[in-house]
């Protein structure tokens, strides 16, 4: 495998094994005023920040009976307890991350997660020191259907995207960093299983179980 100079990482089921942390959420929320959310919601609220997306539920479901400040809290009340009670550390990545330091590789998270709870979550397992920084939907805006999240984060390390390494387990987004001339390093989700043969495609690099199955395959270099 070539030198990567920057390493861009998901958080959500990529560092963290916490993609149960969203399992359901929004819908559990709002079970007890009797809303059943659509795939159409699902669509429309992609890539929308939290107090967006308790913005849009407010306007749809007119029903329920909480302001969009309301809800927008009693959701991150929800999503904050979750993480706390359910979210580790993926198998292997501690180890990993500490021999991308010690490589001097900038890192990076890159989450459609907002930033109080990436921020907690990371600090609370003592993983965000590992990170130069965070890009989070807050300051993107759009989905990883679109490349903007990675591409402010190689330039915010100073690489071209041919030279960093984009790791995430959400098929559509590891397939919209290969598009966009990123290395792929694919993680087994099952979450996302329906969708892993086109991760798989996409992948330089694939993860089955632990981040252990990558030493002797990646080499990294500070960037300069």
């Amino acid at each position: 495998m070539k030198l990567i100079k920057g390493a861009i990482f998901d958080m959500d089921g990529t560092v963290l094994d916490s993609m149960c942390v969203w399992h359901q959420l929004s819908q559990g929320f709002l079970d007890p005023y009797g809303v059943r959310i659509t795939p159409e919601d699902y669509a429309a609220i992609e890539g929308h920040t939290q107090y967006q997306t308790a913005e849009y539920f407010a306007r749809r479901y007119p029903q329920v009976p909480l302001t969009a400040e309301q809800m927008a809290a009693g959701l991150n009340d929800t999503i904050a307890e979750r993480y706390a009670r359910l979210a580790r550390p993926k198998d292997g990545v501690t180890g990993f991350l500490e021999r991308l330091r010690g490589e001097g590789v900038p890192c990076c998270i890159a989450t459609l997660t907002s930033r109080m709870h990436a921020e907690k979550a990371l600090l609370d397992r003592d993983m965000l020191r590992y990170f130069d920084f965070l890009l989070t939907i807050e300051d993107i805006g759009v989905s990883k259907r679109e490349p903007d999240i990675y591409l402010q984060a190689a330039a915010r390390m100073g690489c071209a995207p041919e030279d960093c390494m984009v790791f995430e387990d959400a098929p559509y987004a590891a397939e919209t960093a290969k598009k966009a001339g990123f290395a792929v390093c694919g993680l087994a989700e099952p979450a996302y299983a329906a969708g892993e043969t086109l991760l798989r495609s996409v992948s330089d690099l694939f993860i089955e179980r632990s981040f252990d199955e990558l030493a002797g395959k990646l080499a990294g270099k500070a960037a300069g």
